[in-house]
This record gives structure tokens, C-alpha cells and sequence, in this order.
């Protein structure tokens, strides 16, 4: 039976070693997952996205009339 919840995926990247380390810290310090924080981020990026585009066709739009 196919699990239906989450998608899981693996994201194998190069990072500064010094960058991974800040961060952790910084994760760490302030009392956050530092793979939640990835994906909140990417949550946000997304987001972002599609309401730049929705606001910017309203302003299209609204031009238009």
C-alpha cells in the first residue's frame, strides 16, 4: 500500500563548510530545525511566486479597463 502522506526527497548539494557550520549554529542557537528551516524557505519562495504573479495581473488588469 502507497503511503499517501508526504512526499519525502534527498537533496545531495555542495555547501561551504563554513556556511553548513554557521547555520547550524545559528539553527541551533535560536531553537530550529535546520532541515524545517529548508523548507520553510522553499515554502516561502513559492509562495512569493505566485503572489508576485497574481498581483502583478491585477495591475495588468486593472490597466486594461
Amino acid at each position: 500500500m502507497k503511503n499517501k502522506g508526504t512526499e519525502k526527497a534527498q537533496y545531495n548539494i555542495r555547501i561551504d563548510a563554513e556556511l553548513l557550520r554557521k547555520y547550524k549554529e545559528f539553527c541551533e542557537e535560536n531553537g530550529l530545525d535546520p532541515q524545517g528551516q529548508v523548507v520553510n524557505f522553499m515554502r516561502r519562495m513559492v509562495e512569493s511566486r505566485f503572489s508576485f504573479q497574481e498581483k502583478l495581473w491585477e495591475v495588468l488588469t486593472k490597466d486594461a479597463k
